[in-house]
């Protein structure tokens, strides 16, 4: 094969220095997108002070980013399977570079949101296409565990946000918080520079100009576009795939951006609420490494309805009076259900979508799933206007859990068919 000859073969099971290489220059740019996402939601209650201004009137400024991230998903992000993934990439860095240092000069909540949905197309393009060349470039049998260490750096950015927030709003203003986030953006731009590899398939592509004949044909994937995800085989993957990461993105997007809120409304401090939304994303990380090693098995609809499952019964937990003191752990076994789950949920792209259209299936899936994700910022604006209490706002997590395990349980069928090709393509 192609791909060969550039030391790299998808039957590989350890990780050559090139792949570690490109493997953590990837977790490096999601990483800021963990951060960037996650300030906003953090920055909330300074701003209020400091502009003197309701919680809610932010509620634009918060849905913005997922508006661009969704634009940018669909329409910037699948050039990468025409141009390749890395300089993709390498605009997309430049675009949150530029957003974040002015998302730090807004003087109304109007200007924030408009820098907002600016720094969302950067952070489209560079979560699809990071996503895509660490999928090319893992071996098939570690696969599912690599993009979802690679998923793990969204929540450890939100992490970072979440554990240096106070210490940067108290030295800085909430405006430090997005000079931050242009700092490292510059950082991973010039690293990214200089040590990220294009993908093995887009070279191979190029120098042999033709694909396997196990592969599906050019005709059918019709150069990597909307139409290809939405004809066989590849139609009904890709209609479910949607459905229930859509439905995760509403649930993760609600509490990413209000959950801070919801804490202080609950009597917590703001250094708390902080602290709160690390231990949420702390948990995310321990439930996605345990879904990853069930979906390296082949066990991927028992790892995400135990996510799923564990998101509900902690939503039934945080609704019965009397639990308040049970809720850091509460937030963090939560985070192992909702937060774990969108980050290992992205390896059904790998397994749904061959190289031609990998891209193209990331971005689509992105885009279409910020419908859920726009809705959750706008869902906890609502629910935070009408002053439902804390413990019930949590509780009603549940609902939309619920109905993921349900779509979850739908995709038996579409995943085992994915699966059975693909091992006989990688054999």
């Amino acid at each position: 094969m192609a791909r060969a000859c550039f030391g790299y073969h998808p039957s590989m099971v350890e990780p050559s220095a090139l792949q570690v290489r490109v493997f953590v220059l990837c977790a490096l740019i999601v990483l800021l997108d963990g951060y960037d996402l996650q300030a906003m939601g953090l920055v909330v209650p300074a701003l209020a002070g400091a502009w003197h201004l309701a919680p809610v009137a932010f509620t634009l400024a918060q849905t913005a980013s997922l508006l661009g991230l969704g634009l940018g998903s669909a329409f910037i992000a699948p050039f990468g399977d025409r141009l390749g993934r890395r300089p993709l990439l390498l605009g997309g860095l430049s675009i949150i570079l530029v957003t974040s240092l002015g998302a730090a000069t807004a003087a109304s909540p109007a200007q924030l949101a408009l820098w907002r949905l600016l720094m969302g197309l950067g952070l489209g393009v560079g979560q699809s296409n990071a996503s895509a060349l660490t999928a090319e470039y893992a071996p098939p049998a570690r696969r599912a565990t690599i993009m979802t260490l690679m998923g793990v750096c969204v929540a450890l950015g939100g992490v970072l946000a979440g554990v240096t927030a106070p210490q940067v709003i108290a030295a800085w203003g909430w405006r430090g918080l997005f000079l931050v986030g242009a700092g490292l953006p510059l950082l991973a731009l010039l690293a990214t520079t200089a040590g990220l590899a294009e993908s093995p398939a887009i070279r191979a592509g190029r120098t042999a100009g033709s694909m396997s004949q196990a592969e599906p044909s050019r005709a059918v994937l019709s150069g990597g576009t909307l139409r290809a995800l939405l004809r066989p085989p590849f139609r009904e993957r890709t209609l479910r795939l949607w459905l229930v990461y859509g439905l995760s993105a509403m649930l993760l997007y609600f509490l990413v951006s209000w959950l801070p809120q919801f804490l202080v409304n609950a009597g917590w401090s703001a250094s708390a609420a902080s602290h709160g939304m690390a231990a949420l994303q702390f948990g995310g990380i321990a439930g996605s490494l345990v879904q990853a090693w069930l979906v390296d098995r082949r066990r991927v609809i028992t790892a995400l309805v135990g996510g799923y499952g564990m998101t509900l019964v902690t939503a039934l937990l945080f609704a019965v009076p009397g639990t308040a003191p049970a809720w850091p752990l509460l937030l963090v076994l939560m985070g192992s259900g909702v937060a774990g789950v969108m980050m290992s949920i992205i390896a059904l792209g790998a397994i749904f979508y061959p190289p031609p259209i990998r891209v193209t299936g990331f971005g689509w899936a992105g885009a279409v799933t910020r419908i859920g994700a726009v809705g959750g910022p706008l869902a906890g604006g609502w629910i935070l206007a009408a002053g439902v209490s804390s413990r019930l706002t949590l509780g009603l997590v549940g609902v939309p859990a619920l109905a993921c395990i349900a779509g979850t349980l739908a995709m038996r069928r579409p995943v085992a068919e994915a699966q059975a090709q693909n091992a006989i393509l990688e054999s």
